[in-house]
C-alpha cells in the first residue's frame, strides 16, 4: 500500500497486488472505497493478473479535504497514479462514478491504455442532453445531493440496502458496502453533483482501445440505456448485459462476471 501526493500537501491511498499478467486498476463508484473491490482483486491476482486498488479524494483512506473532486480532478489522479506506478498499458476499470473516471483517465493518457471497462458506468452521460435521451435531469442530481447532505447515515443505508442491488446479495454484504460508504467525507459529495453536467462523448469516441461494457438489466441507478449507449460510442466495445442484476454486478453475479472480464483480458493484446 502507498500514498500519492496529487494537491497540494493532500494524498490518495492505494494498494498495488503483484502479478506476472495483465495490470489492472480499478476505479471505485462514487462516495465508496477500493475495498469493495477485494473479490475482484482476489480473481485477478488468482488468474496471475497485477491489481491496483485506490480510493478516490475524499473516500477510504485518502485524505478527506480536498478542494477539487471534480471527475476532471479523479481522472488526473489515476493518471498520476498509473504513471508513478509505472504501469505499461493497464486495463482501466471504473464502477459507476469510477467509469467517468476511467474515461478521463484514458484520454490523458493516450496510447498507454491497454483496454477499459465500463462497470455500470455513469458515463458519457449521466442526464439527458441533446441528442442523449437517457437517464434523469441535472434538477434529480442536484436533489439527491441535498438529500444526501441532510442525512448521509440514512440516505446512505437507504442506498446499499435498498436501491443498488437488484439481485439478492444478503444482508452482510448490504452492510459492508454501507460501512464503506461511510468512510467518506462530505467533500466527496461535490464528485456526484459534477455528473448533473458530465457528457464525455466525444472523449468516448476517441477511445480506441478495446472496451468491455458490464451492465445490470435492472440497474436503478445508472440506467442500462446509458450503458449500451456507451458500448455503441466505443469504437471497439463488447456489451455484456446482466438481465436480473441491479448496479454491482460485480457483487450480485460475481461469478458470471469476473469470467467476463478474465476472458476481456485474455483478449487484450500484450
Amino acid at each position: 500500500m502507498g500514498r500519492l501526493l496529487v494537491e497540494g500537501d493532500r494524498q490518495i491511498y492505494f494498494e498495488h497486488y503483484p502479478g506476472t499478467g495483465r495490470t489492472v486498476v480499478l476505479s471505485h463508484g462514487w462516495g465508496m472505497g477500493c475495498r469493495v473491490w477485494d473479490n475482484t482483486v482476489a480473481r485477478l491476482t488468482d488468474a496471475g493478473h497485477r491489481a491496483v486498488i485506490y480510493d478516490h479524494r475524499c473516500c477510504g483512506q485518502s485524505d478527506k479535504d480536498f478542494a477539487d473532486v471534480s471527475i476532471e480532478a479523479l481522472g488526473t489522479d489515476l493518471a498520476a497514479l498509473c504513471q508513478h506506478l509505472q504501469l505499461d498499458r493497464p486495463v482501466l476499470n471504473g464502477w459507476s462514478l469510477g467509469g467517468a473516471v476511467v474515461v478521463d483517465a484514458a484520454s490523458r493518457l493516450g496510447s498507454n491504455v491497454g483496454g477499459l471497462v465500463l462497470t455500470g458506468g455513469a458515463t458519457p452521460r449521466y442526464t439527458q442532453g441533446e441528442g442523449f435521451p437517457h437517464g434523469g435531469q441535472a434538477e434529480d442530481v442536484a436533489a439527491t445531493v441535498a438529500a444526501l447532505r441532510a442525512d448521509r447515515v440514512s440516505f446512505l443505508k437507504s442506498l446499499y440496502f435498498d436501491g443498488v442491488f437488484a439481485k439478492e446479495v444478503g444482508e452482510d454484504v448490504k452492510g459492508w458496502c454501507w460501512r464503506i460508504a461511510l468512510q467518506a467525507s462530505s467533500g466527496a459529495d461535490a464528485s456526484l453533483g459534477a455528473l448533473a453536467q458530465l457528457d464525455q462523448r466525444s472523449a468516448m469516441a476517441d477511445l480506441s482501445c478495446p472496451a468491455l461494457v458490464a451492465i445490470g438489466g435492472q440497474d436503478g441507478v445508472v440506467v442500462p440505456e446509458i450503458g449500451r449507449y456507451a458500448a455503441g460510442c466505443l469504437p471497439n466495445a463488447e456489451l455484456v448485459e446482466f438481465e436480473d442484476c441491479g448496479h454491482a454486478v460485480f457483487l450480485e453475479d460475481a461469478e458470471r462476471y469476473h469470467g467476463a472480464l478474465l476472458e476481456f483480458l485474455a483478449g487484450v493484446a500484450s
